[in-house]
């Protein structure tokens, strides 16, 4: 499938497909020691993103190419050699980036487990990462009664944390 529209989000399955095979690989089961990876593999989403515009800029000069062909000059590039010359490039970039990316993650974690530091963060649990992530999603809409929900929720977590911490709950 080929990208079309001038708005490219983060890679989300780049992120995914660097994610579980290291969580699998060093036994990151728990929120707190999944953190730092899933804060990176965040990273590589929004690099894969930049790179994806930065080829769609590249790809831009192939549209003068295609339309003189579409104009008749038989010694330009078809739309169909431009398809295929397009789709293997973005194949072959972002398996290169999945693999770069992969490697200085496994390297990184790999370091850090074998010298045990890996943060842990034992406070943070399954529902508060679950809400962050909400909160993300939230933001993502880009409306104002997105932002009004947001700081709702924002309000509503502060009000249950401090009635938890004075014990009325």
């Amino acid at each position: 499938m080929l990208e079309l529209g001038s708005v490219v989000p983060p890679f989300g399955s780049l992120s995914f497909l660097l994610l579980f095979p290291l969580a699998v690989h060093f036994g990151l089961n728990q929120p707190g020691e999944l953190l730092l990876p899933l804060i990176l593999v965040m990273l590589a989403a929004y690099l894969g993103a930049f790179l994806e515009r930065s080829l769609r800029i590249h790809e831009n000069r192939l549209v003068d190419r295609v339309e003189a062909w579409c104009a008749g000059d038989g010694f330009t590039l078809a739309p169909a050699g431009a398809v295929l010359r397009v789709a293997l490039l973005r194949a072959f970039l972002q398996f290169l980036l999945y693999a770069l990316c992969y490697a200085l993650l496994f390297c990184l974690l790999a370091v850090l487990t074998a010298r045990q530091a890996l943060p842990q963060l034992l406070v943070l649990n399954w529902p508060m990462l679950y809400a962050a992530a909400l909160m993300g999603a939230v933001l993502s809409l880009r409306t104002h009664r997105a932002y009004m929900v947001l700081v709702g929720s924002l309000g509503t977590l502060a009000l249950l944390i401090w009635v938890e911490e004075k014990g009325l709950f």
